[in-house]
């Protein structure tokens, strides 16, 4: 084997190498993720380097000269491979036009003031100019290594969800959404979300694979979707299932096979139809409430002490009145002799206890009194002091607990006009402050560095009620877009990630569609592109699709 030889394979394994990293490491670490990153880079700088150049430095001179002077040399042929590589990607049209939005926050500091804070911002985007850089530039992967690392991209999610798996039954979290780790419980949603689209073309669309590959595709599948009711990733779970029914249309349009046709559209009245009413069904139960006579209400409790009962709030928990039946003195008495966290303390997701424990005993029908902790069990028990505060909540596999969360917070809105605590009724008081902050800056936008101080003054200008360390950015991309650099940066945005599609025909491919729709639904309730890992997450994907491989899958 020739020196070059080798060397072409050492540069070209330690690409694959890199991506392999950042495919492993998108669910894990943002740390290691960016050892990917790098390893990429070196490969992408290694890969152009003029070999010829190098070698002939060293047959001519003294001792001498090529030890003083190899480091810079060596470092010149780089610039010189760097150049080569912006050259290459300078006559991708596609590619540069879905990196200038990179260039976008890069001119959005000429009207920020948090310098800051945007040039951390630019660190953390890094990956929008990089991976199209890179993927654009480099040599293409076959079909065969291409399904290899989205077997590794599968594989390693399905280690990611036993392992958080492993943390829910556990109980060795707070807040279901810290099973996820160092990662947005939203972002491995999508993830997964893309991973079930996988599997199912390995199963259903790739005829060739073997039986072992399709049988493992089918157990993955449901393992994916039994994780996203247990973990109650409501958004997605959501996202996967708008993404199957817009495919699906999209398979009743395109297809010739009347027989393909009446199975897309019977697929998706199931889908539809049994979505809807199950929700209808949770709703109708949530509002169901129990038949109670308050004219007859007892005064006393079986220890001889006066009830509370306040019959102007007429609030439930699990069809249960809230505000009766309370005898406070004996809940606080006999909680301290159940547990360890005192009454008038918080719980572990920081809510005061005794409000927990009024919701809990509530939800199973318990009276609020010595009687009704002593129905409590310890798994009850260990329930409440972890903030959980209905007993539907201990059914894992069920989505019911989550949307009586929603329905809950909007019931206390509507109430009391404050919406912490609600993750519905939060976004909604973000994009209500969105709104506000762009009808002053609707057209230059506030630059890339002071988003942060734009909310910060838009919330005490609307007296909001949400608590002050909540007082988050947008949670919509398109917003957040809008928001940094105006009207046109949001054209320009929304141009960059269609036209690239459009001209190298990634609509017409199964991957890159499936993905394209599941990222821009995500847009619309989350800041995918603020974090390390959703950034890193969006542009691998949109480029390796697009731009790392040779040949389309198309649907």
């Amino acid at each position: 084997m020739t020196f070059e030889r080798g060397y072409q394979i050492f540069v070209r394994t330690a690409y694959i190498v890199g991506i392999a990293i950042i495919i492993v490491f998108l669910p894990f670490s943002k740390y290691i993720l960016s050892i990917g990153m790098w390893t990429v880079t070196g490969a992408w700088i290694l890969e152009r380097v003029n070999l010829t150049k190098f070698l002939g430095f060293f047959e001519k001179g003294s001792l001498f000269r090529k030890i003083t002077l190899v480091f810079p040399y060596t470092l010149m042929l780089w610039f010189e491979s760097i150049g080569r590589g912006f050259k290459l990607f300078y006559r991708n049209k596609p590619a540069m036009i879905l990196a200038s939005v990179y260039l976008l926050h890069i001119l959005g500091l000429f009207v920020t003031s948090d310098f800051g804070y945007a040039i951390k911002d630019l660190r953390t985007k890094a990956p929008m100019l990089i991976l199209p850089l890179y993927f654009a530039t480099s040599k293409a992967f076959g079909q065969s290594d291409f399904y290899r690392f989205l077997m590794i991209f599968v594989l390693n999610l399905v280690v990611v969800t036993l392992a958080n798996t492993w943390k829910l039954f556990n109980f060795d979290f707070i807040d279901i959404r810290d099973i996820s780790g160092h990662i947005s419980h939203i972002i491995l949603g999508l993830m997964i979300s893309m991973a079930l689209f996988i599997a199912g073309y390995f199963l259903i669309r790739k005829k060739r694979m073997p039986i072992w590959i399709k049988s493992s595709a089918f157990v993955v599948i449901i393992w994916f979707l039994i994780y996203l009711v247990i973990s109650r990733s409501f958004t997605g779970l959501s996202v996967f299932v708008i993404t199957l029914l817009i495919l699906l249309i999209i398979y009743t349009f395109r297809s010739r096979s009347l027989w393909l046709k009446a199975g897309c559209i019977l697929s998706i009245v199931i889908l539809v139809g049994s979505g809807s009413l199950y929700i209808k069904s949770v709703v109708l139960d949530y509002y169901r409430v129990e038949s109670v006579d308050f004219s007859t209400l007892e005064a006393i409790s079986p220890k001889g002490n006066p009830y509370v009962h306040n019959l102007a709030n007429k609030q439930t928990e699990n069809g249960h009145y809230l505000w009766i039946y309370i005898q406070w003195d004996e809940l606080r008495e006999e909680w301290s002799k159940r547990s360890k966290i005192h009454f008038d303390s918080t719980d572990l997701k920081g809510q005061q206890v005794k409000f927990t424990l009024i919701r809990y005993l509530s939800s199973k029908g318990c009276r609020k009194d010595a009687g009704g902790i002593e129905q409590l069990t310890g798994k009850d028990i260990e329930a409440i002091e972890r903030g959980t505060a209905d007993v539907v909540n201990l059914n894992r596999l069920s989505l019911k607990g989550r949307i009586y969360e929603l329905l809950m917070g909007y019931e206390s809105y509507l109430e009391t006009g404050d919406p912490t605590g609600s993750s519905l009724m939060q976004r909604l008081e973000f994009w209500k402050a969105s709104w506000g902050i762009i009808s002053e800056f609707w057209i230059t936008g506030v630059g890339t560095g002071d988003m942060n101080h734009a909310f910060m003054e838009q919330y005490e200008k609307m007296n909001t009620k949400l608590a002050t360390e909540q007082w988050w950015r947008s949670h919509n991309q398109y917003l957040s877009i809008l928001i940094g650099f105006g009207i046109i940066g949001l054209i320009w945005f929304l141009f960059s990630l269609i036209y690239p599609a459009w001209i190298k025909r990634g609509f017409g491919d199964y991957f890159f569609l499936t993905f394209f729709i599941i990222a821009m639904l995500s847009m619309l309730t989350e800041d995918t592109l603020e974090s390390q890992a959703g950034v890193s997450f969006f542009y691998f994907f949109f480029t390796f699709f697009l731009f790392g491989r040779r040949e389309q899958d198309p649907l």
